[in-house]
């Protein structure tokens, strides 16, 4: 089941599914619809020409394709195609 929502991944050029969003976070954690977040193996990111770099303590945790979830596990109504 998923913790913050249904996700939507996104390619930036040719790096796949490198960016990921809950554009309709679940009401607990609302406050992260529709902000993005970046693989840090995959993108660089830099905010007023300062490059980013994870916090100590901060993790990117594999998700949605990296847990190889289905359809039917994210959304257990769902009818297979």
């Amino acid at each position: 089941m998923p913790v913050q929502g249904l996700c939507s991944y996104y390619n930036i050029g040719d790096a796949h599914l490198a960016v990921w969003s809950y554009p309709e976070a679940f009401p607990e954690v609302g406050r992260i619809s529709n902000f993005l977040s970046f693989e840090p193996d995959i993108v660089s990111v830099q905010l007023d020409s300062k490059q980013l770099h994870l916090e100590p303590g901060q993790t990117v945790i594999p998700h949605g394709p990296d847990r190889e979830l289905t359809v039917a596990e994210v959304l257990p109504h769902s009818k297979s195609a």
